[in-house]
């Protein structure tokens, strides 16, 4: 059952992220009717600890005690998205320069290969190559960019 999160909810969970320094990326109600727990993903540019998703929750305990919604909730969770989740903005990738990113563009084209770099405006890959096949680097303009994510490699 999916549960829709009243605005002002939201905007008191946002305003609790930037307060401790960290971005909302995404918010998740899942279960049934009396067992609904909210699942709080938040990112930072430096990557997030323990420290970053205890101070979120406090700060949500705080500002959202009174609130119906909240206070019907059987569990809150703060975490990261999880490695293999995509990335909601270009800055997320930061942290993984060098490593294996896929983009899908918006045109429905996907682009796999090893980070170089990125900034708010584009991303560089550089697809894997062989002497029969080389491969130049793929700038990838942010505006292009429908879904990137890191792929793990077992």
């Amino acid at each position: 059952m999916s549960q829709e999160i009243p605005p002002e909810i939201r905007s008191e969970i946002e305003q609790a992220c930037e307060a401790v320094g960290v971005t909302l990326i995404d918010l998740v109600v899942r279960g049934q009717h009396r067992q609904l727990k909210l699942e709080v993903l938040i990112d930072a540019e430096g990557g997030i600890t323990h420290d970053h998703c205890r101070a979120v929750s406090r700060a949500l305990d705080d500002r959202l005690s009174e609130d119906e919604f909240y206070d019907g909730l059987r569990a809150v969770d703060v975490s990261s998205p999880g490695a293999d989740a995509p990335v909601k903005f270009l800055w997320q990738l930061k942290k993984s320069v060098g490593r294996t990113v896929r983009v899908v563009k918006v045109d429905g084209t996907v682009v796999e290969g090893s980070l170089v770099n990125v900034d708010d405006s584009h991303l560089d890959l550089q697809p894997k190559s062989t002497k029969k096949d080389p491969k130049p680097l793929a700038s990838i303009p942010s505006g292009e960019v429908k879904e990137a994510r890191v792929v793990i490699v077992f």
